[in-house]
């Protein structure tokens, strides 16, 4: 262990850019927005923000802190509290930039009355929030972390009037387009270019869509609602394949094609043997690999949806990520796991118990380190041999 510094709630993830480490919690009844020196863990600057929200029961045992990570793009911090105030700071000073409250200015104004919980038609579960925030807010508060794409930073908002999913201006926060009119889910976009044409590709709470970066225009759509639209995983690409899967539903691969800028979506496999509520994926070299949510890791060879090997009983959650030829793969219980990245066979080549805190997170990689981020701290690990 290099550092480490304590935090107050939430489960957002660190990222790291020039030798600046930064994260979200809440303390009490402020988020904050932490930056720390990578080298030795020294706090840089912190910018605090009220927020009046509490999630509804069902969502309590998850806390009230941030669950979105922040994204580093040109010197620039940009995150999303929990009850949706979307923010920019600069990276070097915490100096605000700009800063919108998604669900007062985009949210859906539904009545809401007393503590009660309200559930419409299409099973997406709203709760009363603080009268300062002046519109309701997901059950488990905003989740999916932004995207910065170009001069644009997008993310699923669930508003008004086409606002499901909205881009923004970088640089001022003004309104560059929103797109679709249904609920969100828990789910982050992704942009990638597939099947010719760079695309934001997002789960929302009914289905799996492409839309067109520049504008927000629907290219393609696939039907994949999870209970209560709880998508929580993050879509994946490899070539023209869009891989998807949530809570009971198996891996999902979808074939996007396209023909005179006319785009076609159709299911190309599935494999019941990685369906996974919480943990993402990672795809390399044509396979990809992931944790089930039996605890086993699965990898799966993206060109006919065969099985290669599954194997371990590791836990309930854990999102692999690549560092060098390793991946490396954090449960909730605080124990780091590291795996070839080899199809060949399961070949778990370490395993170290880093906290005894829950880890529902993905940890970073950078600069030979490991930032992790526990219950109650951040905590810098070397990597070096």
């Amino acid at each position: 262990m290099l550092w480490t510094q304590p935090l107050g709630t939430g489960w957002s993830s660190p990222v790291v850019a020039n030798g600046v480490a930064v994260v979200t919690d809440r303390q009490q009844g402020a988020e904050r927005v932490l930056a720390f020196s990578l080298a030795d863990g020294h706090p840089l600057w912190q910018q605090t923000r009220a927020v009046d929200f509490d999630p509804h029961p069902v969502g309590r045992r998850h806390g009230n802190g941030p669950k979105s990570t922040p994204v580093i793009d040109e010197g620039h911090v940009y995150s999303l509290g929990i009850s949706g105030w979307l923010s920019c700071h600069e990276l070097a000073t915490g100096t605000p930039v700009w800063q919108i409250d998604l669900p007062s200015q985009y949210g859906r104004h539904e009545p809401l009355s007393g503590g009660a919980s309200y559930v419409n038609g299409t099973t997406n579960v709203i709760v009363p929030i603080g009268d300062s925030q002046g519109a309701p807010v997901p059950l488990f508060g905003y989740t999916g972390s932004p995207v910065v794409i170009d001069n644009k930073v997008i993310t699923s908002v669930g508003g008004e009037r086409g606002g499901t999913v909205m881009a923004f201006d970088k640089r001022t926060g003004a309104e560059v387009w929103r797109a679709l009119d249904e609920n969100v889910s828990y789910s982050s976009p992704i942009v990638a270019t597939v099947a010719g044409r760079r695309q934001v590709i997002v789960m929302t709470g009914p289905r799996v869509v492409g839309l067109d970066v520049s504008d927000g225009a629907l290219l393609w759509s696939h039907p994949f609602q999870i209970q209560f639209d709880e998508s929580i995983s993050t879509p994946v690409t490899a070539g023209d394949f869009v891989l998807v899967t949530g809570s009971g539903r198996p891996l999902t691969a979808l074939r996007i094609a396209s023909s005179a800028d006319r785009f076609t979506c159709n299911v190309a496999w599935t494999n019941d043997d990685l369906s996974s509520y919480l943990s993402s994926l990672i795809i390399r070299d044509g396979y990809v690999y992931g944790m089930n949510d039996g605890g086993e890791f699965v990898c799966i060879a993206v060109a006919d949806g065969k099985t290669v090997w599954f194997n371990g009983s590791h836990g309930f959650y854990s999102t692999p990520l690549r560092a060098d030829e390793r991946l490396l793969a954090l449960n909730e219980r605080g124990t780091l796991l590291q795996l070839a990245a080899t199809p060949r066979r399961y070949d778990l080549t370490g395993q170290w118990q880093l906290t005894d805190e829950a880890t529902w997170t993905v940890p970073a990689v950078a600069e030979r380190t490991l930032l992790v981020r526990s219950a109650d701290a951040l905590t810098c690990f070397s990597l070096a041999p």
